[in-house]
């Protein structure tokens, strides 16, 4: 149980059910992996309706490249230390 105040150690090795677990590398080499995931869904939404795939792919592409960019610089961050 995570006490406030203390920061619980993140998982870095095996497998971690819960993001949040997660060590900032574990964040992004997991973001890495549910890429072709966000690509396979955006081709179904796509094929069923485009105007609902624009909104799809605009989101996905911005959440992803915010989301690698945060974990990648916090994971630096947390080397260096």
């Amino acid at each position: 149980m995570n006490i406030k105040g203390v920061e619980k150690d993140k998982v870095d090795k095996g497998f971690e059910l819960f993001y949040n677990n997660l060590s900032y590398r574990r964040k992004f080499i997991r973001t890495l992996w549910l890429i072709p995931i966000g690509i396979v869904v955006g081709a179904i939404i796509s094929y069923l309706s485009i105007i609902v795939s624009l909104f799809y792919w605009l989101w996905f592409i911005i959440a992803i490249i915010k989301q690698l960019k945060y974990n990648y610089t916090m994971w630096k961050q947390k080397a260096d230390k």
